[in-house]
């Protein structure tokens, strides 16, 4: 057992290490026209630039230590955080799952348009020249099973421990090597710990990452 957990903590040790040196690295900057800084609550996070430039680097850390060749993303709303992982792994294939709403009550802050999230990650991704992706618009609790097995789940969709707890058990359907979790605090700590505890035996380690919300990289024993 104390065998175990040294070997864990050396090799979170060692993620957590190459994590720093490609976020030092980083060159990565948002599309100017599509990102969280142009979205439409836009003013609300260039209020915190700073921060959520850090955040949106360290998405792009963590994909380029992971190196995945699939990205399966929970939550992709506009694709601002898919640009930054693929940005990082532009060979990877990438399935983002969202509902894509567009509410009539959201609007636009600087021009008053119905906001269309699916169209602004369309014109992402094509801005980008992103080409190997798949954008699935459903409701996550509609499924019994992702799509499709996926070396790296990202988990970012809804936020209140049901949601966020039921995500984290769909990412295992598609057999993940790393599960990477944004937003974790509040009730969506509660539910990480929870996940944490009853698959221990799955999970080789949990490593923090330091940014505005919090985020944590799950290893999984493979």
């Amino acid at each position: 057992m104390i065998r175990d957990v040294l070997k864990n903590f050396t090799t979170e040790h060692r993620f957590a290490k190459a994590f720093h040196r490609n976020l030092a690295d980083c060159d990565w900057t948002p599309h100017p026209r599509y990102s969280v800084f142009t979205q439409y609550d836009a003013s609300f996070y260039v209020e915190q630039k700073e921060a959520f430039l850090h955040k949106y680097k360290c998405f792009w850390a963590v994909s380029k230590t992971i190196q995945p060749k699939r990205i399966v993303e929970l939550g992709t709303h506009a694709g601002s955080s898919a640009d930054a992982y693929l940005s990082a792994t532009p060979t990877a294939h990438y399935v983002g799952v969202d509902k894509f709403c567009m509410d009539e009550d959201i609007r636009r802050e600087d021009d008053g348009r119905r906001w269309q999230p699916l169209a602004v990650a369309n014109a992402l991704f094509e801005a980008r020249g992103f080409r190997n992706y798949e954008f699935i618009s459903t409701n996550l609790r509609s499924l019994d099973t992702l799509p499709c097995k996926s070396d790296f789940v990202v988990v970012d969709a809804a936020h209140d421990f049901d949601n966020q707890y039921a995500d984290m058990k769909l990412a295992l359907t598609a057999e993940p090597t790393f599960i990477f979790v944004d937003d974790v605090s509040g009730e969506a700590e509660q539910a990480v710990n929870k996940f944490l505890a009853e698959d221990s035996d799955r999970v080789a380690f949990a490593c923090p990452i330091e940014y505005v919300g919090g985020g944590s990289v799950i290893k999984m024993n493979t």
